[in-house]
C-alpha cells in the first residue's frame, strides 16, 4: 500500500517536497521523496506510532498514523539540530583559520616585497 502526503505551504524541514509512504511490514512505514529516505514510523505494541527521522533519531510518539508522518514535515529533530549545530561549527573553525593563513601570508609578502 501506498500512499501520497503533500508538504504544507511552510514547512521547515522539507519544503514543498512530495513525500510517498510505503508499507514494508505490518505497522511500519516508511518515507521516501524522489527515492531518497526520508524517515519511517513505526507502530508500537501499545497502539501509539513512534516518527524517526532519516538518521533513525526518534521525533516523537503520536495517537495516530497521520500526526506520526505529518511530524516528519514539519519537525527538525533535536539530532539534526545538533549535527547541524556541529557542522556550523566546523565551517567557522576551518574559515577562521583560513582567514589567519591569508593574512599571515599577506602580512609575510609585505614584509619580504622590498628584498625581492
Amino acid at each position: 500500500m501506498t500512499a501520497v502526503l503533500e508538504a504544507p505551504a511552510a514547512p521547515r524541514v522539507l519544503t514543498a517536497r512530495r513525500i510517498t509512504w510505503s508499507t514494508v511490514a505490518p505497522g511500519f512505514y516508511v518515507a521516501s521523496t524522489d527515492g531518497e529516505f526520508v524517515g519511517s514510523v513505526d507502530t508500537s505494541t501499545d497502539g501509539h506510532f513512534i516518527a524517526l527521522d532519516g538518521h533513525a533519531t526518534p521525533i516523537g510518539r503520536y495517537a495516530t498514523l497521520k500526526e506520526a508522518q505529518h511530524s516528519l514535515l514539519t519537525t527538525d529533530a533535536p539530532g539534526n539540530r545538533a549535527r547541524k549545530s556541529v557542522m556550523r561549527r566546523n565551517i567557522r573553525t576551518a574559515a577562521t583559520a583560513s582567514g589567519a593563513l591569508a593574512g599571515a601570508l599577506a602580512l609575510t609578502a609585505g614584509a619580504l616585497a622590498p628584498f625581492i
